[in-house]
């Protein structure tokens, strides 16, 4: 075991490897504990709800997390950009700027998302397709409570707080909502879909304000600082990772909402369940990203390219063998994981296969997006995830009416492997960076 740390350390660094086993270890540990925890959580709400309300707790869960990314403005993404850069560089003024500012735009797109549901559940017109008139309410309000959520995980991961910005919402609160329904259960009320958004929305505010505290305690080591702002950079680089952020969310989010505008609800609720048993392939990656943002921004600006890559290769390898062995588990188990959820839902183990492909590709190429938007490459980025999200819509509006559910897991799956095909191939190109698994066979530039 020593030897093998001591050719960790030689390839990556010793700087980078304490911040892999320190922040790195407590945040995948957090991520795997966390995706069982959601996985119980989204099975004990299909549990309590019926196979038709459940489907329009899939559908406005899913809108509540595109709602919340486009509220976040894509801040959570940049505050892992900006505010190691500026502590690096001794720009301490910046980062204290920056973090102000970044809470003053979100609480005012958060309002106004607020103040348009409250009219539009008024006019009861969204009673049809998400269950209840006063839905669009549920859905800003967990969607207020979910931009904050991401944004003070950022920061937090920027701090290297990893146990703060990750361990409430992916333990506690996934705890805290399943437990709180069934109490209410017990209690004797009708739960459904409606006041379970609004369960989720409380509790997610609640933990925000706990991580608010924390942030607020490590910025006031930085004693008397007065903030200042970098207007012109910050519009130029926020602008493409917001979009990028929305059209992200959207391929990950909306074929949920697709598929219950074009098929039933019960469907719908199907194909939420195989959605998020697929989407547990990408936890590792995810964390691998999470933690990796903020060295990559501070490797990346302080011309460290080939501890850099060498960075992307130790997550690459991770990330590749923990995929392999969920993949393996999908396949044998998918049938039994879906039945969880409810009986009916085990026919959507094909559904669940084409899934998993497309996230199976998307863990294989590493953490691309996290590189690119770490490196200047926002643009890029954008350009590419606008493409392949036109692919997808147009492709599931045309393959559901005739597919079903099938039709959307295909184009999602597509849209994800054509995405992270491209991407590579800028990052090669531009950087001479890999983060994927191919990045250790055939070595880019940097390598």
């Amino acid at each position: 075991m020593q030897r093998l740390l001591g050719m960790v350390e030689r390839a990556v660094g010793a700087e980078a490897l304490n911040r892999l086993l320190g922040p790195g270890l407590w945040a995948l540990s957090i991520k795997v504990f966390g995706a069982a925890l959601s996985y119980i959580m989204f099975v004990a709400f299909a549990r309590f709800l019926t196979p038709v309300d459940y489907g329009y707790f899939g559908i406005a869960f899913n809108l509540s997390i595109l709602f919340s990314t486009i509220c976040g403005l894509g801040l959570a993404t940049a505050v892992m950009r900006f505010y190691p850069q500026y502590l690096t560089t001794g720009q301490t003024s910046l980062a204290i700027g920056f973090t102000q500012s970044s809470l003053s735009w979100m609480a005012i797109c958060c309002s106004l998302l607020v103040v348009v549901s409250i009219l539009f559940s008024l006019s009861g017109m969204a009673t049809t397709k998400l269950g209840y008139a006063d839905a669009p309410l549920a859905i800003a309000a967990l969607a207020s409570a979910s931009a904050f959520a991401d944004y003070f995980a950022g920061l937090l991961r920027a701090q290297g707080k990893v146990i703060w910005a990750m361990a409430p919402r992916d333990i506690f609160w996934r705890i805290l909502a399943p437990l709180s329904a069934l109490v209410l259960i017990l209690l004797g009320f009708k739960l459904d879909g409606r006041i379970s958004i609004y369960i989720c929305g409380a509790l997610q505010l609640l933990l925000v304000a706990m991580q608010l505290r924390k942030s607020r305690l490590q910025m006031r080591e930085f004693g008397s600082h007065s903030p200042e702002t970098d207007w012109p950079l910050w519009r130029k680089t926020v602008g493409p990772l917001w979009a990028s952020a929305v059209l992200y969310a959207m391929i990950q989010q909306l074929d949920v909402v697709v598929v219950g505008s074009l098929a039933p609800a019960a469907e719908a609720g199907a194909y939420f369940a195989a959605q998020k048993t697929a989407s547990l392939l990408g936890l590792v990656m995810l964390a691998g990203g999470l933690v990796g943002a903020p060295l990559m921004s501070a490797n990346y600006h302080s011309g460290k390219l080939r501890e850099l890559q060498r960075l992307c290769g130790l997550l690459g390898i991770t990330i590749a063998v923990s995929t392999i062995i969920g993949l393996f588990v999908l396949i044998v188990f998918g049938h039994q994981l879906l039945g969880l959820f409810d009986a009916s839902f085990s026919n959507a183990y094909g559904v669940l296969l084409v899934l998993a492909v497309g996230y199976f590709v998307d863990a294989m190429a590493g953490p691309n997006a996290y590189l690119m938007q770490m490196t200047g490459l926002e643009s890029a980025y954008l350009k590419i995830m606008g493409t392949c999200y036109s692919f997808v819509l147009a492709a599931q509006l045309f393959l559901v009416p005739i597919y079903g559910s099938m039709g959307a897991a295909i184009a999602s799956a597509c849209g994800i492997v054509i995405w992270n095909v491209v991407a590579i191939a800028v990052l090669r190109k531009s950087k001479g960076l890999d983060p994927s698994v191919f990045g250790l066979l055939f070595k880019p530039k940097n390598g």
